[in-house]
């Protein structure tokens, strides 16, 4: 379903999570105002009190200001996961391994 135009009827779910769909729209051609369209529907969409979570990428004050227009009413919570450690901290076997759990 197109992003900028979901069927969905309004108020109909407690959470939306957005893996970098933010990410890929803003680049594209009219990204912001394709953003601000997401936006818009993905607020119509939400329940009150409903939670839009985004993954992303990008820097959250690149992000932020889209979430900060006029016509949404998001309450903007920012967390971030940083990678803790330096590959040369692993063991040499660990190094060679294709799987990693942290």
């Amino acid at each position: 379903m197109d992003v900028l135009d979901l069927k969905y009827e309004a108020n109909k779910y407690d959470l939306i999570i957005d893996k970098s769909t933010m990410d890929a729209i803003l680049c594209g051609e009219n990204s912001f105002v394709n953003v601000a369209i997401m936006l818009k529907e993905i607020n119509r969409t939400l329940k009150e009190g409903g939670l839009y979570l985004i993954i992303s990428y990008g820097l959250p004050e690149n992000r932020v200001l889209h979430l900060q227009r006029e016509y949404l009413n998001f309450e903007i919570l920012i967390y971030t996961i940083t990678k803790d450690f330096v590959l040369d901290d692993l063991e040499e076997s660990e190094k060679n391994t294709k799987v990693r759990y942290f």
